[in-house]
C-alpha cells in the first residue's frame, strides 16, 4: 500500500515506468550547414504544460516546427502518443499549432473564424455548432461572436485563436510565442488565463517563449536551449534554484557570478578563492579537485546586509552602491566590489518607506550562507 501510495506522488518523467506523450529523439535539423536543432533528445509527458526556453536563434521554434510537421528533420524520429509522426504530413497529425500573430481571417467573424478547421474537417454542421458553442463558452467570448478581428482588443484576438486551434480536440497544442502581442500587464494576466485552461481541459501545451518570467510562470518543466542544443530540462524551481550550467545561471532571473579556483574539500562543502579575492564556502555534495576552476552563481535575493564584517570572512563581500532600482516591493542594489566587477543585491519593501535602506555611494557589506549558491563547472 505505501508502494502504491509512493508511486501516486510521483510526477511522470520522476517515474521510469511512465510512458512520455511526445518523444523527440535524437533529432537534428541543418538549414544548408547551420544546425537550427542540433541532436535533441526530449520527452514531454501527458498534461504537461512544457515550455523551450531560449532567446532568439537558439531553435526553439524550429523544434516546434518540428513537433508540428511544418519543418522536416534532417536526422532523427519524432513519436506522438506512441505513434512515429516522423514522415506524416502536419495535417494528418493530432496536433495543432498557435502561431504568435494569431493568423485570424480578418473577413471572418468570431464564430467563423473558430469553424474554419471544423469545416475543413468536414464535420457535420451540428457538430461545428456545438464545438463552437462550447469553445466560445470555454474562452467566455460567446458576446463577441458576430464581431471580426479588427473590432478585438489583443486579449480577445488571443482568446478566439485559442478557440479556433482547441475546437478541433488536437492532442496536442503548440503555442509559438502565443502571449508576444499583449502588453504586460495582459500578458501577466493570461499567463494564468492559459495555465488554468490548460489544467480544466487537460491538453498537453508545449509553448515556445524568450520570457523567462513567461515560462516560469506557466510551466511544469522547462527545456533551456542554446545554439540548438537543451543544456536543462527541470522544474522552473530546480532551473532557478539549481542550474547545471553558467548560460542557465545567466539567462533565467538575476544572477551574480563569481570566478575562482577550488582550494579545499570540507565534508558536504567546498571552499572556493574568488578572483575578488574574498574565499566562497559553498554546500556541494561534489567532490571537486583541487586547483579546478569554477563559476559560483548567487541570487541577489540570496544576499543580505552583514552586520558584522570581518576583513577574512567568508561569504562576505564589501563594496559601494553605484545604482539603485525601486521597483515598489523591492529594491535592486547594484554594488561596485572591484573595478571590473558589479554585484546586486535585492531587498524586500515590507515597511513603507520614503528613502531607500542603502542610497547612493553608500559603502556597505554584504554576505549569504553556504546553502546559498551553486558551483557551476560548466
Amino acid at each position: 500500500m505505501a508502494n502504491s501510495v509512493e508511486r501516486r506522488n510521483l510526477e511522470p518523467w520522476q517515474d521510469p515506468r511512465a510512458m512520455p506523450y511526445v518523444r523527440i529523439d535524437h533529432v537534428t535539423k541543418k538549414f544548408n550547414d547551420i544546425y537550427a536543432v542540433d541532436d535533441v533528445t526530449l520527452d514531454i509527458y501527458q498534461g504537461e504544460f512544457f515550455s523551450l526556453l531560449g532567446s532568439s536563434g537558439c531553435g526553439k521554434s524550429t523544434l516546434l516546427r518540428l513537433m508540428a510537421g511544418l519543418e522536416r528533420p534532417t536526422a532523427g524520429r519524432i513519436y506522438i502518443d506512441g505513434m512515429d509522426v516522423t514522415d506524416m504530413p502536419a495535417y494528418s497529425r493530432p496536433v495543432n499549432m498557435m502561431f504568435q500573430s494569431y493568423a485570424l481571417f480578418p473577413h471572418m467573424t468570431v464564430e467563423q473564424n473558430v469553424e474554419f478547421g471544423l469545416k475543413q474537417d468536414r464535420l457535420s454542421r451540428q457538430e461545428r455548432a456545438e464545438r463552437v458553442s462550447d469553445m466560445l463558452t470555454l474562452l467566455q467570448i460567446g458576446e463577441l461572436r458576430k464581431r471580426k478581428p479588427d473590432q478585438l482588443s489583443g486579449g480577445q484576438r488571443q482568446r478566439v485563436a485559442l478557440a479556433r486551434t482547441l475546437a478541433k480536440h488536437p492532442k496536442l497544442l503548440l503555442l509559438d510565442e502565443p502571449l508576444g502581442a499583449l502588453d504586460k500587464r495582459l500578458r501577466e494576466s493570461a499567463q494564468f488565463e492559459l495555465v488554468n485552461l490548460q489544467e480544466r481541459i487537460g491538453i498537453t501545451f508545449v509553448t515556445v517563449t524568450h520570457d523567462q518570467e513567461e515560462a516560469m510562470t506557466m510551466s511544469t518543466r522547462i527545456a533551456v536551449m542554446d545554439a540548438g542544443r537543451i543544456l536543462q530540462v527541470d522544474t522552473p524551481t530546480a532551473i532557478y534554484e539549481y542550474p547545471e550550467y553558467r548560460f542557465v545561471a545567466d539567462f533565467i532571473g538575476l544572477v551574480n557570478l563569481f570566478e575562482g579556483r577550488v582550494v579545499e574539500n570540507e565534508g558536504d562543502q567546498v571552499v572556493i578563492e574568488s578572483t575578488v579575492g574574498r574565499r566562497l564556502r559553498l554546500r556541494d555534495l561534489r567532490p571537486h579537485a583541487i586547483g579546478a576552476p569554477v563559476t559560483v552563481a548567487i541570487r541577489p535575493e540570496k544576499l543580505s546586509i552583514c552586520e558584522t564584517y570581518q576583513e577574512d570572512g567568508v561569504n562576505q563581500i564589501k563594496g559601494v552602491v553605484e545604482d539603485i532600482a525601486y521597483l515598489g516591493d523591492v529594491s535592486i542594489y547594484r554594488v561596485r566590489v572591484s573595478p571590473a566587477m558589479l554585484v546586486e543585491m535585492t531587498l524586500t519593501n515590507v515597511q513603507p518607506r520614503t528613502e531607500q535602506v542603502l542610497t547612493w555611494g553608500q559603502e556597505v557589506a554584504m554576505e549569504w550562507s553556504p546553502t546559498s549558491g551553486v558551483v557551476l563547472t560548466e
